[in-house]
């Protein structure tokens, strides 16, 4: 049987340690093999801001149209989408100019663990094309080896996806408004990221 998770869950594994990994494991499982609970876009928190910047980018907005946003999540998730929100204007600038792509979809498949890397937007900047995923968090951040980990994954499974050699891949870091964008092509961290899978497998099925 097929275990699906999402990228976000799988680095939360790979970055914990001990029976932190057991706990990221027993959630996501949870929340994916509960059969009277299926995924929603209401059981999804970032989902209406995901959507919305790319809304943005397609219409060809200026930043102000994510304020659009707050008016769609319910109260309590509208601090944290805030500080996303002004994170976002903050990448963005006043000056950048972006022509969007249409993002592309990707499945990493090893063994019976299927991981949906799906960055969520590719835009075109001073010709240069970004492959984006976003790394949306109101209380965490992502540092350079973190998002190497993404990166080499993206690489791996992704290149042949989206369009040739040009596109470069990045993650945003959308709190602080900072983009990681890959440095090289260098794929020696696939070797930990194929054990790590094999081990959120294993501990899955152990869960019974």
């Amino acid at each position: 049987m097929a275990i699906k998770i999402t990228l976000t869950e799988f680095m939360n594994f790979v970055n914990k340690v001990g029976s932190a990994k057991a706990t990221v494991v027993r959630q996501a499982k949870r929340r994916h093999e509960n059969e009277e609970n299926p995924y929603t876009p209401g059981s999804d928190y970032w989902y209406y801001l995901r959507k919305q910047i790319q809304e943005l980018h397609k219409k060809g907005k200026t930043p102000d149209y994510l304020d659009e946003v707050l008016d769609r999540v319910s109260p309590e998730k509208r601090g944290n989408y805030q500080i996303m929100i002004d994170g976002y204007k903050k990448y963005l600038g006043i000056r950048k100019k972006f022509e969007f792509i249409a993002p592309t979809k990707k499945t990493w498949t090893i063994g019976d663990l299927n991981i949906a890397l799906n960055p969520e937007l590719t835009l075109e900047h001073n010709g240069e094309i970004l492959v984006i995923k976003l790394f949306l968090s109101a209380n965490d951040s992502i540092d350079r080896k973190r998002a190497d980990l993404i990166l080499t994954l993206m690489e791996k499974e992704m290149r042949s996806k989206v369009g040739g050699e040009g596109p470069i891949f990045a993650v945003l870091d959308v709190r602080k408004h900072k983009l990681f964008k890959q440095n090289n092509r260098n794929l020696e961290l696939m070797g930990l990221l194929k054990g790590e899978a094999k081990s959120f497998e294993t501990q899955w099925k152990e869960l019974g």
